[in-house]
């Protein structure tokens, strides 16, 4: 396989993704420390949402944080988990729509955010942000070709979508 993750089989199905004992994170005492599967289950169970977040978006949520989670035994899983993120960053941009008086009953991402943005219900700073996930919303709705992403990556994003997702639930 081209992307370097395991070949599925009845066999492995239940082991780590060897592709992932090539991540680790550095440790200010002890340099770089291998990653094992109970540090990066603690790391990505970890980033939760708010309270304040309506219950269906939460689900959505901890569906693309397992997805990702399970990428320790089959490497794509982050990948998968990432492109669902996206997906729940438009559900709760639109949920939030129609919470604030939004008029369409079934807005696109954009009208969604533009609505938030021209309410300040989203920063303007932040913008840029929805702006990018919405492009990759449609790349990850329309793939042309399999694509991979580190654990570190996918964790990332989701922080940043719980950061993003919390903002439009607890803002005045």
């Amino acid at each position: 396989m081209a992307l370097g993750f395991k070949q599925l089989s009845t066999e492995n199905w239940t082991q780590p993704d060897e592709t992932n004992r090539a991540f680790g994170r550095i440790s200010p005492v002890a340099g770089p420390v291998r990653m094992r599967e109970q540090d990066w289950a603690r790391e990505f169970l970890a980033v939760e949402l708010s309270a304040e977040v309506p219950e269906q978006i939460d689900d959505l949520f901890s569906i693309a944080r397992g997805a990702m989670l399970y990428g320790w035994f089959f490497y794509p899983l982050f990948r998968l988990g990432e492109e669902q993120l996206y997906r729940v960053l438009e559900a709760a941009a639109k949920h939030r729509y129609r919470g604030a008086g939004g008029a369409e009953d079934e807005p696109s991402f954009h009208e969604a955010v533009a609505y938030l943005l021209e309410r300040d219900l989203i920063a303007p700073s932040e913008a840029e942000r929805w702006t990018a996930a919405r492009r990759l919303r449609n790349i990850a709705s329309h793939p042309e070709q399999a694509a991979v992403v580190p654990p570190g990556m996918a964790l990332r994003m989701l922080r940043a979508a719980q950061r993003d997702i919390d903002s439009l639930f607890t803002s005045p």
